[in-house]
């Protein structure tokens, strides 16, 4: 009875977590990508998809959450803030399988409230339903090796296993964690330990349940698009990257030295429950691995290509209060204040992420850009602006998309283009987000003034980010008469003076408007 109790407190105090203020931030440009995409047909997800950077299930499984719930900021969240909490229950499961009670409620609490955790449970990504899978093919693979004549596991593990590989690449890490505990396990001779026959045909099937992709994966991979954002790794950000998981917040007061100290700390309680006699915890590699192993091997990887980033392991920091619940529960039974100041002083830290988070000013790809690009307020105040007719410009495919998103104006937007320094218009390639303008809008895009032609004297220009170099883009003949802005974003409108003088004088582009080129991000 207690127990229920205090599944219920969790759950409760975890849903609160992830969708407290979960419609405060601005939809940004991956989370538009997601929306926009999943409004298609699960055929034209998979072909769409097949031209980015990830795997199509995630957005096939928002497109029917949006036929279900609709496309609203807080039905679209909300995938992701559930998909969450169904790995914090998985968690559950798994430590009453593997460790104590205690442990187990410890766990519990410090994942409901981990920053990482519900920083991307609110946003429309595939980051969260990843690591549902991921915990819920852990959860079968325990279940498995505890009952290895049990059928039900191994058909659980595959589908499993092979729903994550179609929602993110980086399932790869977690194969390599699932190998070290089947090895660890056959190697010391268990009674209850999976057979090498059974666990190669069960690799095998998710190996054949993928084949349908792989000739996508392989093109993808040779192409080596949308990893050019990731910046190269260093040391600094690998011994902090514990802190980021935790703490969340602005660097700038901290030094480094302070900042790796979580890592140690990590590193300290992984010590302390794999020297655990491992006859008591026999699954402790599995549990430590689960966290150490991703994250070294994306380190090592890192150092030859830029693969090294927070979001794409979020799967891997749910571990974190594992190892953190079993360390405090080995210390609690020789130390039970120490245990319980660790304890207190874990929640702290978990409690400044958190608040870091619901400000917006944790360190995450995006969040800047979620906060102060106001985009969604400046196209509101456009629909109350705009008149039958206007044209519409969106200076960058960054600002396109989130654009389109919200625009209820019923105006198409065109969308200001740059040329690469080889003089092919930048777009046409039909990569990421390019490929969401169909053919047929291609006219949509024009990066020379000179060849714009416009069936109106009003045009409004939008941006995410207004900047001195937009004045220079702008023929003579406009005439700025109005500007709608709120944070960093605007529209501003402008008026076509057809005066006989202007018109003699053309359409005129200065120099510099071929070099403009903000960033599109990635994802």
């Amino acid at each position: 009875m207690a127990d229920r109790a205090g599944l219920v407190v969790v759950i409760v105090l975890a849903l609160f977590a992830r969708f407290h203020s979960i419609t405060v931030p601005v939809i940004w440009y991956d989370e538009a990508y997601s929306l926009l995409l999943a409004e298609g047909s699960p055929a034209y997800i998979w072909a769409t998809t097949a031209r980015d950077v990830h795997p199509p299930l995630y957005y096939v499984l928002l497109h029917f959450w949006m036929l279900l719930f609709g496309n609203g900021v807080l039905a679209a969240r909300s995938l992701s803030a559930l998909a969450d909490v169904g790995t914090l229950l998985l968690c559950i499961k798994l430590m009453s399988l593997v460790t104590t009670r205690k442990a187990t409620w410890i766990a519990a609490v410090l994942l409901a409230l981990l920053p990482m955790s519900v920083r991307y449970s609110q946003e429309v990504r595939m980051y969260t339903l990843l690591g549902f899978w991921l915990m819920g093919a852990t959860v079968a693979l325990v279940c498995w090796i505890k009952a290895p004549g049990q059928k039900r596991y191994p058909v659980f593990y595959v589908l499993l296993m092979a729903a994550a590989f179609y929602t993110h690449y980086f399932a790869a890490l977690c194969v390599l964690v699932h190998w070290l505990c089947w090895w660890r396990e056959w190697e010391d001779g268990r009674p209850t330990a999976i057979s090498f026959r059974a666990w190669l045909v069960a690799n095998s099937a998710i190996v054949v349940l993928y084949l349908p992709w792989i000739p996508h994966f392989i093109d993808q991979l040779l192409r080596m698009d949308g990893l050019e954002w990731i910046p190269p790794l260093t040391w600094q950000t690998a011994l902090t990257f514990v802190w980021q998981l935790v703490m969340m917040g602005d660097s700038a007061s901290y030094s480094s030295l302070w900042r790796a100290l979580p890592s140690v700390l990590i590193v300290v309680c992984a010590a302390a429950v794999l020297l655990k006699t491992r006859n008591e915890r026999p699954f402790s590699v599995l549990l430590v691995g689960y966290f150490f192993v991703p994250v070294l091997t994306v380190f090592l990887v890192s150092l030859i290509v830029p693969v090294f980033n927070a979001r794409y392991l979020v799967f891997a920091a749910a571990a974190l209060p594992l190892i953190v619940a079993l360390a405090l529960d080995t210390w609690s039974q020789r130390h039970t204040v120490l245990a319980a100041v660790g304890m207190a002083l874990v929640l702290l830290a978990e409690v400044h992420g958190l608040s870091a988070v619901y400000a917006q000013t944790d360190e995450m790809n995006g969040t800047s850009i979620r906060k102060d690009a106001r985009l969604d307020a400046v196209v509101e105040g456009l629909g109350h602006e705009a008149r039958p007719g206007d044209e519409i410009i969106v200076d960058n495919l960054y600002w396109y998309l989130p654009f389109t998103y919200y625009n209820s104006t019923g105006i198409q937007p065109r969308l200001y283009a740059f040329k690469t320094p080889t003089g092919a218009l930048w777009g046409t390639a039909e990569y990421g987000g390019w490929a969401l303008i169909p053919r047929h809008l291609h006219s949509i895009l024009f990066n020379d003034f000179s060849t714009l032609k416009l069936n109106t004297r009003r045009i409004w220009w939008v941006t995410g980010y207004a900047r001195p170099e937009h004045d220079a883009l702008f023929p003579k003949h406009w005439k700025h008469v109005l500007t709608l802005k709120a944070g960093d974003s605007e529209a501003r409108l402008f008026i076509l003076d057809v005066t006989p003088t202007t018109l003699e004088a053309g359409v005129r582009t200065h120099p510099s408007a071929q070099q403009y080129n903000p960033s599109p991000g990635n994802r």
